[in-house]
């Protein structure tokens, strides 16, 4: 599956982690990557992006 999102939130994510984004990640960008996250759950039943909080 091909998920296609901004390169600029590769900023915000944690260097050694699979997609997962820090805390200080802009909750705008953490809403949409939730959104990406229900499809691709959806589509392939995992997640594609992480965190490293709940939120």
């Amino acid at each position: 599956m091909l998920i296609d999102y901004p390169m600029e939130w590769r900023k915000y994510m944690r260097k050694g982690k699979t997609r997962t984004f820090s805390k200080s990640t802009p909750l705008e960008i953490v809403k949409k990557a939730k959104e990406i996250n229900k499809e691709t759950i959806r589509l392939a039943e995992k997640p594609f992006f992480f965190f490293e909080e709940n939120r």
